[in-house]
């Protein structure tokens, strides 16, 4: 079984770069490049993973069409275990059209495809078992994905001795904190950016936003902030954490290399604050250039940088 099984959505991404506007109706117009990337959140998450040698699989749908079968192949190449990422038979595999402005802006759209349709209800048992972290990404993206829905797979995981982790997308809906209290009230490590935070609760600061959270939270809350690192609270308090200078040329999918670094963390039996620096190790990989995941060098090589990381035990 996998150190880490990965829920949440696997996108084709197609990288139109640069759009300032698009051609009236009935008209052509020739952009710089058109590239294809494997994203989503789960999926970014898995492939990070698997470039830093972590056993990883990733669970969920892809269609039965050559987008997924290519996704599979690229997967395994990384070293991620697809057996759990079933094909369904008639929806296709998801799929989203990202526009980059000259300075670098995005704007998307998308469909989710297969992603729409696995249901966490359905996961066996048998998934479960001798998995060390299940990690759950995509809410309020996958409608599936809902916090009862979320909360019943971890209380699952849980008893079959699992570390859970929690990453949620922006809320579009306004569905907020209710909509996440009974996946909070399972979760071990619940990681969200500071515009997230903010958002769900209302607050500013980074502190406010982690008291106002905690409050809901089984276990322990890490909220992201950009160039400024992570804030974790953990047994000494809420503590800061700087990221790593670095250039970054594209921020896209930095939350999913930090998620994933957070996960190795775990994995490797680190303490909550050495897995969020281990994160932010991560995540100035993933922000050098396009995509999440490219550049991402082995664990034994992120672990060079900087300071000895310790070797607590991980909460359970």
């Amino acid at each position: 079984m996998a150190d880490v099984l990965c829920f949440g959505n696997l996108q084709f991404d197609v990288l139109c770069r640069s759009v300032t506007t698009l051609p009236p109706p009935g008209e052509l117009r020739m952009i710089d490049s058109i590239d294809f990337a494997l994203s989503g959140n789960a999926g970014n998450v898995a492939a990070a993973l698997g470039r830093l040698g972590i056993n990883v699989e990733l669970a969920g749908y892809s269609g039965a069409d050559v987008v997924g079968e290519q996704f599979r192949t690229m997967l395994s190449a990384m070293g991620v275990g697809t057996a759990k990422l079933l094909r369904h038979p008639t929806v296709s595999t998801g799929t989203s059209v990202i526009t980059l402005s000259p300075g670098g802006e995005r704007s998307i759209i998308f469909v989710n495809g297969a992603n729409e349709l696995f249901d966490l209800d359905t996961v066996p048992d048998a998934w479960l078992e001798q998995t060390r972290v299940v990690y759950v990404g995509s809410i309020f993206v996958l409608p599936q994905f809902t916090g009862e829905a979320v909360g019943r797979l971890f209380t699952r995981a849980r008893a079959h001795g699992a570390m859970t982790v929690l990453n949620i997308c922006w809320d579009a809906r306004g569905q907020g904190i209710p909509f996440l209290k009974p996946a909070l009230a399972e979760v071990d490590y619940f990681i969200l950016s500071y515009d997230e935070g903010r958002q769900l609760t209302g607050h500013t600061l980074p502190e406010s936003i982690v008291d106002s959270l905690k409050v809901h939270t089984r276990g322990n809350v890490i909220l992201t902030l950009g160039a400024d690192g992570c804030c974790v609270d953990d047994k000494a308090g809420l503590q800061q954490i700087p990221a790593l200078s670095v250039e970054a040329t594209d921020c896209t999918g930095a939350g999913d290399a930090f998620a994933a670094g957070f996960s190795a963390g775990l994995v490797e039996g680190l303490s909550v604050y050495d897995c969020a620096r281990l994160g932010c190790h991560v995540a100035s990989f993933a922000v050098t250039g396009p995509s999440a995941y490219p550049r991402i060098p082995p664990l034994t090589e992120v672990k060079q940088i900087g300071k000895p990381f310790g070797q607590m035990s991980a909460k359970r």
